[in-house]
């Protein structure tokens, strides 16, 4: 593969981590929130996604409203962007809710069953700001953030409009605790990805690296993209995955 260009003009980051959430966005090479710190008691995510219409904002968890919030910093007014959106394991609490009412006979919620769907949070979007392009759902295990830049590239190849990465993921419930690294946190990243051609944003280049087993985190490369887009250097990042990965320089 051959090297990719991309214009990035917005970008948004949250990260509950170290008894706190935090909140970035801004441009590339500029961030314009450097410190919102959220309450990490409110599990429900009550500060985040106020983007959304209330409706629709109700019927979210902390999953959901995480996602919502970064990827409400990416969107512009009048917008139709395509959409790209991952998570390793999707909302694993509202499923592992609906197994438990399984397992005891108890009548499953139908607003658990709605939003435990992987690609939900798209569909919620998709009618909050009126958005009629396609959107890609992806589930790759800890490749799923590289598996999504990889298909937010390969889209940019072939449309015209913009398209936004949004990757989200929360540490496992308790009975999947060993599964999950101990520095594990909640992540929510949406990047805004243009063609080359666009005056508005910030250019880099992404070129193929060969891959790298076990695949690092993506909430570890989550942070690294966030650090690397909120800063005025043109220091770059490797970004591997255990099918191949991506070096990510700004240029110019």
């Amino acid at each position: 593969m051959s090297l990719l260009h991309a214009r990035i003009s917005h970008w948004a980051f949250w990260e509950d981590r170290d008894d706190r959430a935090v909140l970035k966005s801004g441009t590339a090479g500029h961030t314009e929130i450097p410190h919102t710190a959220i309450p990490i008691d409110d599990m429900t995510g009550a500060n985040l996604a106020r983007c959304l219409k209330p409706a629709w904002r109700r019927r979210l968890d902390l999953y959901g409203r995480a996602a919502a919030e970064v990827l409400g910093h990416t969107i512009r007014d009048g917008d139709n962007p395509h959409i790209v959106f991952a998570s390793r394991h999707g909302n694993i609490d509202r499923t592992l809710k609906l197994l438990h009412q399984v397992a005891t006979n108890e009548t499953l919620s139908p607003a658990d069953f709605s939003m435990s769907v992987h690609n939900a949070l798209v569909g919620v979007a998709s009618i909050n700001w009126s958005i009629t392009q396609s959107h890609t759902a992806i589930s790759a295990g800890n490749d799923s953030l590289i598996a999504a830049l990889t298909e937010t590239l390969c889209q940019l190849t072939s449309e015209d409009g913009p398209v936004i990465l949004c990757y989200v993921d929360l540490p496992l419930p308790d009975i999947y605790h060993d599964e999950d690294p101990d520095d594990i946190s909640g992540t929510a990243l949406a990047i805004r990805f243009d063609q080359p051609t666009k005056p508005d944003g910030k250019m880099f280049w992404f070129d193929p690296i060969p891959d790298h087993d076990p695949a690092p985190m993506p909430h570890r490369q989550a942070r690294a993209i966030a650090a690397c887009l909120g800063a005025s250097s043109k220091t770059g990042l490797n970004l591997p995955g255990k099918s191949g990965g991506w070096a990510m320089q700004p240029h110019g």
